[in-house]
């Protein structure tokens, strides 16, 4: 299960909840995560990050209800999930050009990066 450093005890006690929470149709609410937890919004949601990046956990969110966490069972999950990060990706990336594009005008600076998205850590 672990790639890296050892889960703390919040990312243990969210592990545990998720396994409550297989699949999207039984996602788990922040705030239910935050009753259970008696933790930030803030903070459950950078542990479930670090959940996925060092400890490489399936989890996903949904924006569709049921809203939530869930941990991921099937491709179409799978899919689900990473269609709609790579279309937030799309989103700011876009937003991000155009405030470029802006700031380039009326300011004279140009902030613009590139990014290589293939070649950044795993």
């Amino acid at each position: 299960m672990s790639h890296g450093k050892r889960p703390d005890v919040l990312s243990q006690a969210i592990l545990e909840i998720l396994q409550e929470h297989r699949g999207r149709a039984q996602a788990v609410t922040v705030g239910e995560l935050q009753r259970q937890l008696l933790v930030s919004s803030r903070r459950i949601r950078r542990t479930i990050q670090q959940l996925v990046i060092v400890q490489r956990i399936p989890v996903a969110s949904t924006v569709h209800p049921p809203y939530g966490f869930y941990l991921i069972t099937t491709e179409a999950e799978a899919r689900e999930c990473l269609q709609q990060y790579w279309s937030r990706v799309r989103e700011v990336s876009r937003r991000a050009r155009i405030l470029n594009e802006a700031v380039k005008e009326r300011f004279g600076i140009d902030v613009q990066q590139e990014f290589r998205f293939d070649a950044e850590e795993r």
